[in-house]
This record gives C-alpha cells, structure tokens and sequence, in this order.
C-alpha cells in the first residue's frame, strides 16, 4: 500500500480526458514534453505525488484513441474540479521513437499525438508511472492567475487533505500492471 502525505499544494495540469482515464485506471503513463510557459519551455518531473488539474487547453477530440467519459464540465466554467491524486511510481526519459508504441498500452492517447509530443522542438519525451487515488467528491478551486496557461506545474492556494481517497486500480490490478511496465521499458 503506498503512504500518502496528509496533504498536497501542487496541481498537475492535463486534458480532462486523459485525467479521467487516469482517475478511472485505464491510463497509468503520463507523457510530457513540456509547455511553452515552463521554464525553457521543458517539463521537468519536479514533484512525485500532485493532484491532477483538469484542462481543456488544447484538448482536441482526435487526441484520445477510446472515448473516455469525462464528468460534465462545472456548471461555473470558472471552478476546476480537483479529485484525484496521482503518485509517480517510476520516471523515465524516452528518447528513442521506436519506444513509443511499447507504451501504447499503458495511455489513452493516439499514436499521432504521441509521437507530436515526441517530436515537439526535439525528440524526447518523459514518461512518470503512476498510481491514482480519487476523492468521492471533486473539491472545486477557482483558478488563480498564477495557475493560467500553458505550464504543467501549479501551486493550489491551499493544500488538499488526502485522506479518504480510494485508488483507482487495487493493489493486485496495480501490481501486476507496474510489472507489465517495467518489462517494457
């Protein structure tokens, strides 16, 4: 069982697709490359346990390969709705496309937009295993300007209890799923 801290500041922002695929269980890789706003424009794997911020900034519908349910958006377009908890449970650095579709498995997106991310100003990408747990109820925030654009990392103005989370795969499921991921890469 994996011991989370009491509570988390740092947000983690994606497509709200890929964040219920991620909360659901049927998505435990994260690919990134990086945002425009980070610094130098790279991502770095900063922070081991974030809560997922849901976007649709520049979430397009061909991205996905599987629809993926995703909760309706909030009634005020205003509010972010915070419920799941992702903890890195390995990092790695892709830098060979022929690695790419070993992962496919393990995401939800297209190989298209993959290899886009892949290739965005030059090849490479990280690829973070993690592990989900969600809240039973979505705890809302409003974004702050800090929080706005195209970045991967954000500080949420107050820290999130953990406790009562539930995860998204059980311990077995996650077991044997974290093995099939080491053996690939």
């Amino acid at each position: 069982m994996t011991d989370l801290p009491p509570e988390c500041d740092v947000g983690f922002k994606e497509w709200a697709g890929v964040v219920a695929a991620l909360a659901s269980g049927e998505q435990t890789l994260i690919l990134r490359k990086g945002g425009i706003a980070e610094d130098g424009g790279a991502f770095r794997p900063e922070h081991r346990v974030f809560w997922l911020y849901p976007t649709r900034l520049h979430e397009a519908e061909q991205g996905l390969r599987v629809p993926v349910p995703t909760s309706p958006p909030p009634a005020d377009p205003a509010v972010v709705p915070i419920r799941s908890l992702a903890v890195v449970d390995s990092i790695r650095r892709v830098e060979r496309e022929d690695d790419l579709d070993a992962l496919e498995p393990f995401h939800v997106w297209t190989a298209e937009t993959v290899r886009k991310r892949f290739h965005y100003r030059r090849p490479g990408l990280w690829a973070l295993g993690v592990r989900v747990w969600s809240r039973p109820e979505a705890v809302e925030i409003v974004p702050t300007p800090e929080q706005l654009g195209c970045k991967t990392w954000v500080w949420l103005d107050a820290p999130i209890a953990t406790a009562g989370l539930t995860p998204a795969l059980g311990e077995d499921a996650w077991e044997e799923l974290r093995a099939r991921l080491a053996a690939r890469f």
